[in-house]
């Protein structure tokens, strides 16, 4: 059986259920002079090796779909919604440590009514009934294989809208992983700490951390550029078990940050403890040229990555971005780097390529 597989703003078809999931084209960016190489989407490899050799139908896989159940939803505003998915059997292969950081992911979600699956990228994240609150799961923490979602449901969007009227505890099929990024593999390099996520202390007093002496490669730094529900691309690479170990800009625009619900709180946590440097924009205060206008001022030019370093020589070292990941509406991925051609990356253009971005250092993400 063929699904149809959902992409804004068009369809497009996927592949049979036993056949592995390519998103996209090839695309290599290489890293100057530490030869290292960071591939765009290049299918399941990662198991999988988990399921090699062993077909168990109650792991999620990307070769077939398994049944959770709809463990928690909750409204933000009346487009955009959490929602919390359990498996029905619980899972014994922790997808957080097992991508980290080195993978962005998403799974797809089956909409059997009009036979159409949606990708939607997960957060390490759970909701505590306790508390009322979501709560980051800690390092070798799976919650069982709970899996959480920001969904926004768009006018036209199929599945979110179907997804938002479903009920607790029903039960829907997804399958994954699928790679949908995947960046250079540092061997034996170690693992940087999440504790300052969970301190209870304000944001105000949560310190900065320079982890870089621990580190055997120089932490290389990446932009990110997300808008609406593109921002869970950055928050899953922050968020992840071994998150990202260098610096991220992120320039990120909503029509109000109040949208980002409770996600906002974790943001701000993430930018006191020097994780992520933030840059917000909302279009219901700013016209769109002048969000682009301020957007392209702080767009620094790319940088080379120096690979195998002393600390002597990282120590001190400012923002020195290598990559641009771009996520968002298809207009917004346009006037940040060029269109993207469906399945093609498409020339780079927009505000990256005036900035002088180039195929080699920015990937654009659905």
């Amino acid at each position: 059986m063929l699904w149809v597989k959902c992409a804004s703003p068009g369809l497009r078809i996927a592949r049979k259920l036993h056949t592995v999931n390519k998103k996209s084209n090839i695309s290599k960016i290489f890293l100057a002079t530490g030869g290292l190489l960071a591939t765009g989407v290049i299918g399941c490899y990662l198991g999988y090796r988990c399921f090699k050799g062993k077909d168990n139908n109650s792991e999620l896989s990307p070769s077939h779909f398994v049944k959770y159940e709809i463990s928690h939803k909750q409204d933000i505003d009346s487009s955009h919604f959490l929602l919390e998915l359990t498996p029905l059997i619980r899972q014994n292969v922790n997808m957080w440590s097992l991508m980290t950081a080195e993978n962005l992911w998403s799974v797809e979600v089956k909409q059997p009514e009009v036979m159409v699956v949606r990708s939607y990228t997960p957060l390490p994240l759970q909701f505590n009934p306790v508390s009322k609150e979501l709560e980051i799961l800690k390092d070798g923490d799976n919650a069982d294989g709970k899996l959480c979602f920001y969904i926004k449901k768009y006018e036209n969007g199929e599945v979110a809208r179907w997804l938002h009227q479903l009920p607790k505890d029903h039960v829907i099929e997804i399958r994954g992983p699928f790679i949908d990024y995947e960046f250079p593999h540092l061997p034996n390099e170690s693992k940087r700490s999440r504790e300052c996520l969970y301190t209870s202390r304000s944001n105000t007093e949560i310190p900065n951390e320079d982890e870089d002496s621990k580190f055997t490669y120089q932490p290389y730094d990446i932009m990110m550029f997300t808008a609406g529900t593109g921002i869970v691309t950055a928050l899953q690479l922050l968020l992840t078990e071994s998150p990202f170990r260098g610096s991220i800009k992120l320039f990120h625009t909503s029509e109000n940050i109040q949208q980002l619900g409770p996600l906002n709180s974790i943001l701000l946590k993430l930018q006191a403890s020097n994780r992520v440097r933030l840059q917000v924009f909302e279009s219901d205060k700013q016209t769109r040229n002048k969000i682009l206008e301020d957007i392209g001022k702080a767009i620094p030019r790319p940088s080379s990555y120096k690979g195998k370093l002393p600390f002597s020589s990282i120590s001190g070292r400012g923002f020195e971005p290598i990559l641009a990941l771009v996520c968002g509406p298809e207009g917004y991925i346009s006037s940040i780097s060029g269109r993207k051609l469906d399945l093609n990356q498409g020339p780079i253009k927009g505000l990256l390529a005036a900035k002088g971005w180039n195929f080699e250092n920015v990937y654009k993400l659905s």
